[in-house]
């Protein structure tokens, strides 16, 4: 009987873990959260203490650059998360990723995207322009991402 309480406790305690959300960053008056629900994880954006916009799921999603603050602000047009998707394209030598780009203004945009590629890319933001690149690997394409242009494959 023992065994089974606490079976049933480690179980109850473990559901509950996953239940919470897995990375919360602010970002001015904003939060993106990321849960699991049902097999998926979900992206989500709202003002803090108000209703969450679902932006973006998948097997496993990750922010992997952030770019706020009045300087971002001024030159994105708004703060902005890049997040990473489990991609569904077939890859010969690894897992796909598929890149979005989410702008965080007063209502959060549809995420620009996806950008998908075989290999985990580098994201910097700055000066108005998101550059994604796979360090040392000069046979995998960089983008660039901007505001009027979306994604635009660079010459390597």
């Amino acid at each position: 009987m023992r065994t089974r309480l606490a079976l049933a406790g480690m179980i109850l305690t473990t559901t509950a873990a996953l239940a919470e959300p897995q990375v919360v960053r602010l970002m001015d008056d904003k939060v993106a959260t990321i849960t699991a629900a049902d097999g998926m994880e979900v992206l989500s954006i709202s003002a803090s203490g108000s209703e969450q916009v679902e932006m973006l799921s998948g097997a496993e999603v990750d922010i992997v650059a952030v770019a706020d603050g009045g300087e971002n602000e001024a030159l994105f047009g708004a703060p902005l998360v890049v997040a990473s998707v489990t991609g569904t394209q077939t890859c010969d030598g690894g897992d796909p990723l598929d890149y979005y780009v989410v702008k965080l203004g007063l209502f959060p945009e549809d995420p620009f995207g996806p950008l998908t590629s075989c290999v985990p890319l580098a994201v910097k933001a700055e000066d108005g322009v998101v550059t994604l690149i796979a360090p040392g690997r000069p046979d995998v394409p960089s983008w660039t991402w901007t505001a009027a242009t979306g994604f635009v494959q660079r010459e390597n």
